[in-house]
């Protein structure tokens, strides 16, 4: 032991006579850069993702309000006057409630809007994200942004989550409530038919639509196509479970509209001219389904199933519809562009 002891001390006294005292120092500073620099890539980078996550969310919403205001017809006559809804929901998503906003596009005549985000400086205006740690290796900050672009247009293809449809002649705008009768066994705006064996007139009310499928309700739907009539005045199988009151009471649904009819029963179709909005506010079917029944039964007699309402304007934000050119309809769905 006196020998390993005295060994050391020999070692200590050659390496002071060599002059390395300061190693350690130095190789600590050298891992400190490292470390840091780790630092700035675990926290700084961390920190520039949440700011563009926030970022991005707010431009969705910006440009999504934005739309939904144009495509309602209020607050969209240039840039200027859709700046605020722009730059408030640019704010709300914001990690201090401060984002810049700029409408860098507003094509009403193409129905889009183009929004972009960024951090906001200490003057209020865009700037850039002071980093922590990052500064160490010569960065002090960093620019961090956002667009996002939204369009509107008249629903064109989708899923008929009410598997009918109302004939073009039924429809009414005006704000008052009317009956949509089932299979056009009551009064209705439309024209008499006067064919019984194969419907070449409108008839009034509306039908069932799709396959009637046992375990589904939705109805894909597209304007300009033909899509296949169901036979019956009951719910559809697939659609005793899922069309509860709760699913329809005073709820505003896209219905699609047909303009003509072809084929007698389960081999008619319908053709779709579009889709229009309608408010529910009472409905009886056969099978003792129905919420709010005297409203139907008063307009259209005791033995009248249908659905009782009004027409609305109404904007809707369900991506899963394909858009198209505006319609007279009064439905419009907004949706983010890819």
């Amino acid at each position: 032991m006196r020998r390993l002891i005295d060994h050391l001390w020999s070692a200590r006294a050659v390496h002071r006579a060599n002059g390395e005292r300061g190693a350690v120092a130095i190789v600590t500073a050298l891992s400190l850069v490292v470390l840091l620099g780790f630092a700035a890539i675990a926290i700084d980078v961390g920190m520039l993702y949440e700011e563009r996550a926030q970022l991005q969310s707010g431009a969705d919403a910006a440009a999504m309000a934005v739309a939904q205001d144009c495509a309602a017809g209020t607050n969209c006559l240039n840039t200027a006057s859709v700046l605020p809804a722009a730059q408030q929901m640019a704010d709300t998503n914001s990690r201090d409630n401060r984002s810049a906003a700029a409408i860098l596009e507003l094509n009403k005549g193409q129905r889009k809007v183009r929004v972009q985000t960024s951090t906001v400086d200490g003057q209020g205006g865009a700037g850039s994200l002071a980093l922590s740690f990052a500064p160490v290796l010569g960065i002090d900050d960093a620019t961090v942004g956002a667009t996002a672009t939204a369009v509107w247009g008249s629903p064109e293809a989708g899923i008929a989550a009410f598997p009918i449809a109302f004939a073009a002649c039924e429809f009414d705008l005006s704000g008052a409530p009317q009956v949509l009768v089932l299979g056009g066994k009551g009064p209705s705006r439309c024209p008499e038919s006067k064919n019984t064996g194969h419907n070449t007139d409108l008839p009034g009310g509306f039908g069932w639509i799709g396959d009637d499928p046992k375990d589904a309700c939705g109805v894909p739907v597209a304007v300009g196509k033909n899509i296949k009539s169901s036979t019956g005045s009951s719910l559809p199988q697939g659609c005793t479970d899922s069309l509860t009151e709760s699913a329809l009471k005073n709820q505003i649904l896209l219905i699609p509209v047909y303009d003509s009819v072809s084929g007698p029963g389960d081999k008619g179709t319908y053709h779709i001219s579009g889709w229009a909005a309608f408010r529910i506010e009472g409905y009886t079917f056969t099978g003792g389904v129905a919420w709010n029944p005297t409203k139907v039964t008063g307009a259209c007699g005791k033995n009248c199933d249908g659905v009782y309402g009004r027409f609305v304007r109404f904007v809707s934000v369900d991506p899963g519809f394909d858009l198209g050119p505006p319609t007279s309809y009064g439905a419009t769905v907004v949706k983010l562009s890819d």
